[in-house]
């Protein structure tokens, strides 16, 4: 583990159990319904090797980002996916998947149980807010998948398991209309044309939407000059409202948390004080000092908010990103995914869409991963304006786990690619 992953790690691990930002089991239990995680402690580690690798990927991703466009990710949804692949894999090719997830230390059955918690609990911690998290896999009709990989995935991951005649030209259309569906339509496909030798489609989809606690007044949204990282301004709608936040504001670091519904997932927002560039203002969560001066400086203040309204789609594929991970043999003709069918197997890609619009009401934010298997062969009225690029992630505060995490350098783009 690299010294900002651990920083990184370190400070949301912070955020997790804090009082600002955690809620005590009788608060989450005060509404009738409401379930909790109840994690035990190897489950918590997991949860925060699970954030770490959320930033380790994003990290990764960001060195490839073209320059003045805007990046959002769903680590969990590819952790998902990944998780269910690891069933499938053996020797090499399944340490280096739990190298990479950070696996390490776990059996598959305490990865699997943990993963089945989240996809169980995790969508009904809040009443008023949408989560839904759903799996599949899709393999070629005459393609011989093992019963054990599939029903193991069956079991622990609620995976739909469809065969299809891979040579129908409408089927990429059963499996993009699958994804449509579990993305309330905001990702609309996944799967271009499958090639002769693809035979295996493996699929997170998650979804998220949620309403501000302190709704935004729609009319007093106005427009302002947000400047781009290219030193450009942009005049763009931006969203103002004067209400209690816990924010933080010192001489390195703007930062602001925006809860949902209940208070059971919010949206946090860190913006550099001075000039210095996103990708180098991240890289100083490096530093231990200034994680704790970023943590001791949250307190709840009367605060002027001003924040850009955004909407935008980004997709990569993450193949080198995992590749530097460790992942490479995945990819490889020596990869072993004997679990999955005794055939010669390897992963062709790892695709990721995603998708979010943040307005007066609040947030709608959707991911899909597809993994491709083919054959191998205070009383002071604070101001916070961000009006240059800003990271956020969207989180669920009573266990921490990071579910999306973006950067904004040009709001008025809507389609971004790495």
């Amino acid at each position: 583990m690299n010294a900002l992953s651990l920083s990184i790690l370190s400070f949301f691990a912070v955020l997790a159990i804090s009082p600002m930002a955690c809620q005590d089991s009788a608060d989450v239990k005060k509404e009738e319904g409401r379930q909790n995680l109840n994690f035990t402690p190897k489950e918590e580690q997991k949860l925060a090797q699970d954030n770490e690798f959320t930033f380790s990927l994003f990290n990764e991703a960001l060195t490839n980002l073209n320059e003045g466009n805007n990046i959002l990710m769903s680590p969990v949804s590819a952790s998902l996916v990944l998780a269910m692949l690891h069933n499938g894999a053996e020797d090499e090719t399944k340490a280096a998947i739990g190298k990479a997830l950070r696996f390490e230390g776990f059996s598959d059955e305490e990865i699997n149980t943990y993963y089945q918690k989240i996809i169980q609990v995790l969508p009904n911690l809040d009443p008023n807010t949408t989560l839904d998290i759903a799996n599949s896999i899709w393999y070629r009709q005459e393609f011989r998948a093992k019963s054990s990989f599939l029903d193991i995935n069956r079991s622990f991951y609620q995976a739909e398991v469809g065969a299809l005649d891979f040579n129908n030209p409408q089927a990429p259309k059963t499996i993009n209309d699958w994804v449509s569906k579990n993305t309330n339509g905001k990702i609309p496909t996944i799967v271009d044309d499958i090639s002769p030798d693809m035979v295996m489609y493996l699929i997170n989809a998650i979804y998220f939407k949620g309403s501000w606690q302190e709704k935004f007044d729609s009319e007093r949204t106005q427009q302002k000059a947000f400047k781009r990282s290219n030193g450009s301004d942009l005049q763009t709608d931006f969203m103002n409202i004067q209400e209690k936040f816990n924010i933080v504001q010192n001489n390195d670091v703007q930062g602001i948390e925006l809860p949902y519904g209940d208070g059971q997932f919010s949206m946090f927002v860190f913006m550099p004080t001075g000039t210095t560039d996103l990708k180098e203002f991240i890289k100083k969560f490096d530093d231990s000092e200034f994680l704790a001066s970023v943590y001791s400086g949250f307190s709840k203040r009367e605060t002027n908010l001003s924040i850009p309204k955004f909407k935008f789609a980004y997709e990569n594929t993450l193949n080198d990103e995992l590749e530097r991970l460790g992942m490479g043999v995945v990819f490889s003709d020596q990869a072993n995914l004997s679990g999955i069918a005794d055939e010669d197997l390897l992963v062709s890609e790892v695709k990721q869409k995603a998708f979010i619009e943040v307005n007066e009401e609040g947030t709608e934010a959707a991911a899909v991963t597809g993994v491709g298997v083919s054959v191998t062969s205070m009383p002071m009225v604070q101001t916070l304006t961000f009006d240059k690029p800003f990271f956020f992630l969207i989180r669920e505060n009573n266990c921490g786990l990071i579910l999306f995490t973006g950067a904004v350098n040009d709001p008025s783009k809507e389609e971004n690619k790495g």
